[in-house]
Parts: C-alpha cells; sequence; structure tokens
C-alpha cells in the first residue's frame, strides 16, 4: 500500500489541498479500448456544449486549479495544468493522444471533471512518495520531454527523486505493457467538495472495472 504525504511548505500555502488516490493491482494494459472512441466522442460533445459561450477558465474548477498553483508562484497559464489543456484540445477537435487503456482513461476524466491527474507504475515508485514544491536546479526525465524543469512547481517525489507533477508524469514511472499496478492520483484544490471528488474518482474506477474486470482497486481521500 502507496502512503502519500505532503511537505510542509505545501500545508502551508495550500491550507486543505485534498487527493483523490486509486490503486489498481492485476491491471491489464491494453493498446485501443474498444469502447473508448464512443466515451471520448460522447465527452468531446458535452465539453463543445458546455464551453459554447465561455471560455475553459470560467469554470470554476478550472479557476480553482489555477489559483492552486499560483499558490506557490506557478503561472498556469504558460505551464498550464494537464486536465485543462486537455479540455482545450477536445474544444479545438485535437483529440486526445492515444496510449493505453489506463492512461486515456485516465485523460478522458481528467478532462470531463477538469482536475489534473497523475498516472504511475506502483512497482516503479521507491518508497512513499511526498507531494513538495520543487528546488532550485531540480529537475526530471518527462515521457515526452527529455527534461523537465521542476523548481518553483508542484512535484511528486520519492526515495529516488522526482517522479512527476500535475502537469507531466515521468518517464520512469510511466504505464508500460508491462504494468501490473497503478497509482492515479487527483490534485484536488481546496475549494472542490468531497463528493465531487468522489464522484471523479468512482468515474475512473468504473471506466478501469469495465476495461479491466479482474482488477482489485481501493479508493480513497486524503487530506
Amino acid at each position: 500500500m502507496i502512503n502519500l504525504s505532503v511537505s510542509e511548505i505545501i500545508k502551508e500555502k495550500i491550507r486543505g489541498i485534498k487527493f483523490g488516490i486509486l490503486q489498481i493491482k492485476q491491471v491489464q494494459v491494453i493498446k485501443n479500448d474498444p469502447h473508448l472512441e464512443k466515451d471520448l466522442s460522447g465527452l468531446t460533445i458535452e465539453l463543445k456544449s458546455k464551453f459554447a459561450d465561455r471560455m475553459p477558465s470560467d469554470d470554476p474548477v478550472v479557476g480553482h486549479v489555477r489559483r492552486m498553483y499560483r499558490r506557490i508562484g506557478w503561472e498556469p497559464t504558460q505551464y498550464r495544468p494537464s486536465s485543462e489543456a486537455l479540455v482545450r484540445r477536445l474544444l479545438k477537435d485535437k483529440g486526445l493522444y492515444r496510449i493505453n487503456n489506463l492512461v486515456d482513461y485516465g485523460n478522458l476524466v481528467s478532462a470531463r471533471f477538469h482536475l489534473s491527474m497523475g498516472l504511475y507504475d506502483i512497482n516503479k515508485i521507491d518508497g512513499n512518495p511526498v507531494f513538495d514544491v520543487g528546488s532550485e536546479g531540480e529537475s526530471y526525465q518527462g515521457i515526452s520531454k527529455d527534461k523537465i524543469r521542476a523548481e518553483g512547481k508542484l512535484i511528486l517525489r520519492d526515495d529516488t527523486g522526482i517522479f512527476g507533477n500535475p502537469t507531466a508524469d515521468s518517464l520512469r514511472t510511466s504505464i508500460t505493457e508491462d504494468t501490473h499496478s497503478v497509482l492515479a492520483i487527483f490534485f484536488c484544490p481546496p475549494e472542490v467538495t468531497d463528493s465531487y471528488l468522489l464522484e471523479v474518482l468512482n468515474s475512473l474506477k468504473n471506466y478501469y472495472q469495465r476495461s479491466c474486470p479482474e482488477a482489485e482497486m481501493s479508493q480513497s481521500i486524503l487530506k
């Protein structure tokens, strides 16, 4: 069982931050889930209706996530939360990158509920993770970028080093065809209710149960 802790600087600057955590064992990584296209098409229609006459930044949850970033000095209009970036891609008919069933459904849920999410191979995490702020000179290898600067950003670290943030996961803990156990973390601003976060977790859990019927799952909200 992975136990996530929060650094003192986060507790001070983002009082009341919470995390939606879903741990999944015995997962099956599938390159192309047959249900995804229909689910994604439905979400795109839903988002275009929702944002027909307003910008994503006008949504309360998007605004709360942006303010969470700003509380530690991270400008979200320059380095967008992954959830907002996904919404904007769908509104522009750019679709979502296809990786595998676990990543794709994580992205779908993140876009629908506007909360950034990290997805990690549990067996590649060294010790228990800590949610922290990157120090001067710190960086890590991203999945699509060789080097991601971590200084002044919200990050996750373990005994080996940084392995992701609410905008970009790391190559080291990424999901591959050999992954069997997964940790999903939704980074939730304090203004967002527990009931909303529970709805987010249940949504991802339902997608994963359909895609991986033999999987074992446990969920929790950490405050």
